[in-house]
């Protein structure tokens, strides 16, 4: 089963921030207080990918294993 939200309930939540991608300053994720974890992007602009501390809003840069 789907969870669901209503736009109405999503105005009401306090945005703690948008992370950016560091290369090209495109927002990665919007970001709720309460927010705890990671969270795995992939910035749609420049497509590189990025994972997100929810709690502190540092982005970390993904790079492939050698």
């Amino acid at each position: 089963m789907t969870k669901t939200i209503s736009r109405s309930e999503l105005k009401n939540m306090k945005l703690k921030g948008k992370p950016r991608c560091p290369d090209c300053n495109n927002p990665l994720i919007f970001v709720y207080e309460g927010s705890k974890g990671f969270s795995g992007e992939k910035c749609q602009r420049c497509k590189n990918e990025f994972l997100v501390n929810t709690e502190t809003l540092e982005v970390i840069r993904v790079t492939k294993a050698v």
